[in-house]
């Protein structure tokens, strides 16, 4: 596959927490070879708020293994510009969406979801396809 980098969205993360072997296997085939692995904050923030108080705890170390990109101005502004532009085509993104795109845009990374129509604007790769 070469050094292409990934961004991680929500759905990788929620299938690895329900066990589903394939996308487990894919994320560890990435950690052991040489491809670049993170996800954002927005990210964290939704997976964070899917979980159960009691499991919170397990969740945030399990989660401090990634590297965890911050939302810039630049995000900011890209993101709100996609949003403008989608919705002349009357299509609505969720803003999470196109912050978390706008990230791997900024950072040359492909978006591993498992809804890659949450992102017509950047590239995507569904780890459940793989």
């Amino acid at each position: 596959m070469g050094n292409i980098g990934y961004l991680l969205d929500t759905t990788v993360l929620i299938d690895i927490s329900r066990g589903n072997q394939q996308v487990t296997d894919w994320l560890l085939s990435l950690i052991d070879g040489e491809e670049d692995v993170a996800t954002s904050v927005i990210v964290i923030a939704e997976y964070i708020s899917g979980i159960p108080p009691d499991k919170k705890d397990r969740a945030k170390e399990y989660l401090s293994a990634f590297d965890i990109l911050p939302i810039t101005f630049e995000d900011a502004t890209c993101a709100g510009g996609i949003r403008w532009e989608y919705a002349r085509k009357g299509t609505m993104l969720a803003l999470a969406d196109a912050l978390h795109g706008a990230i791997a845009m900024r950072k040359g990374l492909t978006v591993a979801t498992s809804n890659p129509r949450h992102f017509p604007f950047v590239t995507t790769f569904d780890p459940r396809q793989s």
